[in-house]
């Protein structure tokens, strides 16, 4: 309900506006009377009303005064200005003051209600949009870490091309990237992952996250030197250092820190990999590939290393050949995913062919080769299996076996050997997870033919999309799942016409057919005669 003051030095008008309109049908409720403009404005002060009604003309001080120092205050009262004069100058000054109304004396109760339920009316929209707008501020507060953190992904994914926008963005975010400082990325990984994670359930394995990433925003906000985020698309821990290595060696000396208190306080072991200093924000992604390769060779270094780019780059001798190598990850993660082992054939002689022929040189092959291998244990890992259990073989021993091949040939055949081993798994592994989707879609409608069984419903049972779904159910069933649903329809409506006080139309609506006659056509076209025949049958 809306409060109002009544302002008027005629007893008569004051009394009786506030007593002949039944104002709280109307949703007004009258806090307070004033016979004169010193009252209303201290009453206004005082009890904050919604809407102020008062005259012009009052002793001590006027009605356009009160409504000038209500406009002064920046109140949110309503003023609706009553004259006893038509007066055009009046009505200019009540503009001015922007006033809500300007109503004439001698007040028309039906007019003056109008007015009110016009002003009462802008009120509540007002609030209403005041309402929406502090919704929607506090789900932006509750959504910027996430917003945040999908900004910070944005920026090393190399998102952007305008540097003033992204310099903007992060500002916004508090995300403080000096324009024309160092900064640099840098990854960190978990030694020996899946072993240290086989002892963590999932719930587990989140609170390990949780605990790492806030030992290390721990560290950088007290070193006011950067900021931690996951990656979530890459299944990563970064970290966005401020300063150059190169100079006073900060960021490593915050990286042994980090390695440090990990393996202190969380007691697990950790390496981290850096990429270089870069100046421009647009250039995070840069430094953030940098990090991705860099974290690799701490395989080399040793568990809980911090190795840098410098120390990658000496070890590169062809660094576009290395470039390539990383670029086929993503294809060689879909193909074993998939099981296509037609297309890492493909894949393995395109390697050889455009890229490790070419080199004509035995110790450089070994090493791109022991960077594809690497790239593709790493590719194994996200498919949450390991080298070691697939091939019978650790990542370790793969490399002495691929130092001692010295023919280019025998090379290809083995590295292709191997990943045919591995495609062959995960056709087996995928072909079995399929089955198990399929048999859960035809367990749902095993429970619910008889309802509304969509294709959508479906997807969500299984955490699907619906086209993807639909494609598995049609391979490993060859049928498709309106095919399946209507044979277990047809299939229930069989048993339910041997009970011969069951009409058709109520087998229909029983099995989940949304009427009688397109039953019997269903019917009929599965089994080759119409429901009451068959029923004749029985």
């Amino acid at each position: 309900m809306l409060t109002m003051i009544i302002a008027d030095d005629e007893d008569i008008v004051r009394e009786g506006l506030s007593q002949i309109i039944p104002w709280e049908d109307h949703g007004i409720e009258i806090v307070g009377l004033a016979d004169n403009g010193k009252e209303a404005y201290r009453l206004c002060k005082e009890l904050k009303p919604d809407i102020l009604c008062t005259d012009i003309r009052m002793p001590m001080m006027d009605g356009l005064e009160v409504a000038q120092r209500l406009l002064d205050d920046k109140s949110s009262t309503r003023v609706i200005l009553i004259s006893g004069v038509q007066d055009f100058e009046y009505a200019k000054a009540a503009l001015s003051l922007e006033a809500e109304a300007y109503v004439l004396k001698p007040v028309k109760i039906p007019e003056l209600i109008e007015v009110i339920q016009k002003v009462t009316n802008h009120i509540q929209m007002e609030r209403n949009s005041a309402q929406v707008m502090e919704r929607l501020r506090l789900q932006l507060q509750d959504s910027m870490p996430a917003l945040r953190e999908r900004l910070l992904v944005q920026l090393i994914s190399g998102f952007f091309t305008n540097e003033n926008e992204a310099y903007e963005k992060a500002a916004y975010y508090n995300i403080d990237i000096p324009k024309g400082e160092a900064v640099l990325v840098g990854l960190l990984q978990l030694d020996d992952y899946k072993k240290t994670l086989e002892a963590y359930n999932e719930e587990n394995k989140q609170l390990l996250f949780f605990a790492i990433h806030n030992v290390i925003s721990e560290l950088l906000s007290v070193a006011n030197s950067g900021v931690a985020f996951a990656n979530t698309l890459e299944n990563e821990l970064v970290i966005l250092f401020k300063g150059n290595p190169v100079h006073g060696n900060k960021p490593i000396i915050l990286c042994e820190e980090i390695i440090r208190c990990v393996q202190k306080f969380v007691k697990v072991s950790v390496s981290i990999g850096l990429g270089s200093p870069v100046t421009n924000i647009l250039h995070l992604s840069r430094s953030y590939q940098e990090a991705r390769s860099t974290i690799q060779y701490t395989f080399f270094s040793g568990r809980g290393s911090v190795v840098t780019a410098d120390d990658v780059d000496q070890n590169l001798e062809t660094e576009e050949h290395y470039s390539y190598i990383y670029q086929i990850e993503n294809q060689l993660f879909t193909l074993l995913k998939l099981g296509d082992t037609k297309g890492v054939v493909e894949l393995t002689e395109k390697m050889f062919k455009e890229v490790l022929l070419p080199i004509m040189n035995v110790e450089q092959v070994h090493n791109l080769c022991a960077e594809f291998v690497f790239h593709l244990a790493r590719t194994v890992h996200k498919l949450e299996e390991s080298i070691d259990t697939i091939i019978g073989m650790s990542l370790n021993d793969i490399l002495k076996r691929i130092e001692g091949i010295g023919d280019i040939e025998d090379l290809q055949v083995y590295i292709t050997s191997l990943l045919s081993g591995m495609t062959d798994f995960f056709f087996h592994k995928h072909n079995s997870k399929n089955q198990k989707i399929v048999q859960k879609i035809k367990s749902y409608i095993e429970q619910h033919y008889m309802e509304n069984v969509t294709i959508q419903l479906l997807a969500e049972e299984v955490y699907l999309s619906p086209t993807y779904m639909c494609q598995i159910f049609k391979k490993e069933n060859n049928e498709t799942i309106i095919e399946h649903l209507t044979q277990v329809r047809v299939e229930k409506a069989k048993v339910l016409m041997k009970s011969p006080d069951l009409k058709l139309f109520e087998i229909a609506e029983m099995v989940g057919f949304e009427n009688a006659t397109y039953f019997t056509t269903v019917f009929k076209k599965l089994t080759g005669i119409i429901p009451g025949k068959y029923r004749e049958t029985l």
